[in-house]
């Protein structure tokens, strides 16, 4: 009998491990993704073999009971109940709160709040789970599994899950994506074509639009910090209007569709350095995860900018929130960097001898004309400043343009320059031509041609070349930015003469006033000798 007691102890005991087994392990958890977690038990309670119900409902270990209840019912987000109160509000037990969240399904909008609010009320105990890790089992309840990764470039932290045992393997997955940047620039060609590169002539106003997007679960976050890091080449001024501490106050533009969301932001500049930021995002209205944040601004490219390659570069990152699971800022990460270039160019002529072309030859003076011959180049210390109405300026009494539009060769290398051209068709005019040599008699035809490519991540300039006359296009070069041409002058005629007395006069006169002389002479000493 005693052996009979003895046995039935122990497959009472038996029994006993296998049902604290089958409650101890309700679930297997497969971490498909490289972010580590923690599943924190907001439930506890029963379930029947193979049953998702959770019976007995009571708080597990893994939240702060009281505060979570409380915030609950303090939350907006649950209002729409009887009368539009709280869902929640007659709730005081596990229980309770467990029977009205049953009503609501999988991923409404109820059951992502609920996750929300609770990720912020989470105690001390949870079960780890590692990066990739797919043997990591939890008891039976109704969990939270919040990401706990270290989160850096390029990156976020999943969105909290909510997850019952007894539905099978527990699978995490990425449920996210994060935000973009593109900064464009608009060349100014017949399309207005928007791309990574475009070429300016210096002083002209380059538009650059900055284009943000939102992640797939922008309505996980309660609140979304947002901000544009944007850095202007130091050969660019921003075309705006700030205050002594750098706030702009007009300029930039922020828009998201065709709606001005600038109030919302708050918009710095210092030191080349243009800050765009909201710190929550979630406060303006009509915004989804679709929603597309555009800022917009024109910048002045300088007299010092950099022709030819490598460029004037302008680059931005965004900052944005990486976190779901926290209220208030959180903390944030950053888009990788996306930049693009303003290039611009070099005309260099060198002026020589018709006959022969390694004789140079200075003081020929020259005006840039645009390619409708209406309008001159103003330019300064061989530098593009504006063009000019042609029947504006006031021209010498020869022909010849005031010093501030002249380009003039040098007199030791026939060279003049002038830099910060955009590709395009020009006329250069001879106004003055050089001593003995004759003025051109049509202004010649310059095309400056550029490729560029304007693809993302891969701004560059491809190809320089210059034609002149409609001649065969030669290549310039890409690191300087310049293109060469040579211009040639004949001299003048050398005319004929018809013949004349010459030299020969002065020696027939001289020679008549030296027989002279000597008569005289002579006519003198005889008339003394007769005294």
């Amino acid at each position: 009998m005693k052996h009979v007691k003895k046995l039935a102890s122990i497959l009472l005991a038996l029994v006993m491990v296998f049902s604290m087994t089958i409650t101890a392990f309700a679930a297997t958890i497969d971490n498909q993704t490289n972010h580590a977690y923690k599943a924190y038990q907001i439930f506890k309670g029963t379930q029947d073999a193979g049953s998702a119900a959770l019976g007995s409902v009571d708080w597990g270990d893994g939240i702060k009971a009281s505060a979570f209840l409380a915030a609950l019912k303090g939350d907006a987000r649950f209002e729409g109940g009887e009368n539009n109160a709280n869902i929640f509000e007659g709730c005081s037990s596990a229980a309770d709160v467990a029977d009205v969240l049953g009503n609501y399904e999988d991923k409404s909008e109820v059951a992502k709040a609920f996750a929300n609010v609770a990720a912020q009320h989470r105690s001390d105990i949870a079960v780890e789970i590692a990066a990739s890790a797919n043997e990591i089992q939890l008891s039976s309840g109704y969990y939270l599994l919040v990401d706990i990764s270290e989160v850096g470039e390029g990156d976020a932290r999943n969105t909290a899950l909510l997850q019952v045992t007894n539905k099978g393997n527990i699978t995490i997955e990425k449920k996210y994506d994060v935000p973009t940047v593109d900064k464009s620039v608009t060349d100014n060609d017949v399309n207005n074509t928007k791309g990574e590169a475009a070429d300016y002539f210096i002083g002209d106003d380059v538009p650059f639009t900055l284009t943000g997007t939102l992640p797939s679960n922008y309505a996980d976050y309660e609140t979304y910090k947002y901000v544009f890091h944007d850095t202007l080449s130091k050969n660019l001024k921003l075309n705006a209007t700030y205050d002594g501490t750098g706030a702009v106050t007009n300029g930039v533009t922020v828009k998201a569709g065709s709606n001005d969301i600038t109030s919302s932001f708050t918009i710095t500049y210092s030191d080349n350095k243009l800050t765009v930021a909201c710190n929550n995002l979630k406060a303006i209205t009509g915004l989804t995860a679709s929603s597309k944040i555009v800022v917009e601004y024109t910048a002045e490219l300088l007299a010092s900018a950099v022709i030819g390659k490598p460029g004037n570069e302008n680059k931005v990152y965004l900052e944005y929130s990486n976190d779901p699971n926290h209220t208030g800022d959180g903390t944030t990460s950053n888009t990788p960097w996306d930049e693009v270039l303003v290039f611009t160019y070099e005309l260099d002529v060198t002026k020589v001898d018709g006959q022969d072309s390694t004789k140079k030859l200075g003081n020929a003076e020259f005006v840039l004309m645009n390619s409708d011959k209406n309008k001159v180049a103003k330019v300064a210390n061989g530098k593009f400043v504006e063009w000019m109405n042609d029947s504006g300026i006031n021209k010498n009494a020869d022909g010849t343009y005031p010093a501030e539009y002249t380009l003039k060769s040098d007199a030791a290398t026939g060279l003049f320059v002038l830099a910060g051209l955009d590709a395009g068709t020009y006329y250069l005019k001879e106004t003055k031509a050089p001593s003995g040599y004759n003025l051109l008699a049509a202004p010649i035809k310059i095309v400056i041609s550029a490729t560029l490519d304007k693809s993302e991540n891969n701004p560059a300039l491809e190809t320089l070349t210059i034609s002149v006359d409609n001649g065969t296009p030669v290549d310039g070069d890409l690191d300087s930015g310049a293109v060469s041409t040579s211009v040639k002058n004949n001299s003048g005629s050398t005319l004929p003469e018809t013949g004349g007395m010459g030299t020969t006069l002065f020696y027939v006169i001289g020679g008549i006033l030296v027989v002279g002389a000597a008569i005289l002479l002579v006519a003198k000493k005889r008339m003394n000798a007769e005294k």
